[in-house]
């Protein structure tokens, strides 16, 4: 069945990358500059797809990631550099005469969503795939509503933390925030202290963020739009928490026109029992 996952994850990645390069031909898929980045965190980040799956230590089986928070003059993008040098790559190895996409070798990313905070202004926008569908959710901003752990304290590429707790999207988050750097963002949708978050991780730990490194391009750099972003649908959280549960690899490449074919019969049994099973999730929202 692991090579089933891998061959279908190829022709999953191929038929994106055939969108997008048809939709960069038709000069829809550009990315428009909205802000420069001031200030650049980089966080190292642990997240949990399968809850179901334990390692022989009965932990969760975590994905890595390099998640970065660009924070400009008037807004925030949150975002996974990982699958961002991972697609850059994959676009930039062309697609042959023959259809063929040319896969990187390189980390794919485990988390695909981004999150866009103050754009548009008094909102946050979310915008996620669903194996080869795009979708939006926007709403206004909201804060979350902090406890901070005065007597709790730690110390994160050298500066001093405070701890701070929040019930918060579906979860109860643990989060610390330093002072010396007043800035009152973090990863996600975290921010509203008086400071800067520099860890933080849900009570079950299967979303963790570890800053790693910080730096400031003083505008050097642009924040741009999403690519692509014409495309994503604006849905509900609702309506984009029934796709994950719900919409089979069957489902989704059915609604593109695609069919897989090739291999034995041992294998074609295998696929389409594969095809009808929806891919395990694990949100970091969750409706309240």
């Amino acid at each position: 069945m692991r090579t089933i996952q891998k061959r279908l994850l190829v022709s999953l990645t191929a038929l994106l990358a055939l969108s997008m390069g048809a939709s960069a031909q038709k000069g829809s898929d550009s990315r428009e500059a909205i802000d420069s980045v001031m200030y650049r965190i980089t966080y190292k980040t642990q997240s949990v797809k399968d809850t179901t799956k334990l390692d022989e230590h009965h932990h969760y089986i975590y994905g890595d990631d390099e998640m970065r928070l660009d924070i400009g003059r008037h807004l925030n993008r949150f975002y996974n550099y990982t699958k961002e040098k991972y697609d850059s790559l994959l676009r930039a190895s062309g697609i042959d005469a023959g259809g063929v996409v040319r896969v990187s070798s390189s980390p794919m990313g485990t988390i695909s969503w981004c999150v866009y905070q103050n754009y548009p202004e008094g909102q946050t926008s979310f915008f996620d795939n669903v194996l080869i569908s795009e979708f939006r959710v926007n709403e206004k901003t909201k804060q979350p509503q902090w406890h901070i752990v005065s007597d709790s304290v730690a110390t994160i590429l050298g500066y001093r933390c405070t701890l701070a707790t929040t019930q918060f999207k579906g979860r109860k988050w643990l989060a610390w925030y330093t002072e010396d750097i007043p800035l009152s963002y973090g990863p996600w949708k975290l921010c509203g202290l008086p400071g800067l978050i520099l860890r933080a991780y849900n009570s079950e730990r299967q979303y963790v963020f570890e800053a790693t490194g910080m730096s400031q391009p003083n505008g050097s750099e642009p924040i741009k739009t999403i690519k692509g972003m014409k495309r994503y649908e604006t849905v509900s959280l609702k309506d984009y928490l029934k796709a994950l549960r719900e919409v089979t690899p069957g489902e989704a490449l059915s609604v593109k026109g695609v069919r897989i074919e090739g291999g034995d019969e041992e294998w074609q049994k295998q696929l389409k029992d594969y095809m009808k099973k929806v891919a395990p999730s694990n949100p970091i929202e969750k409706e309240e």
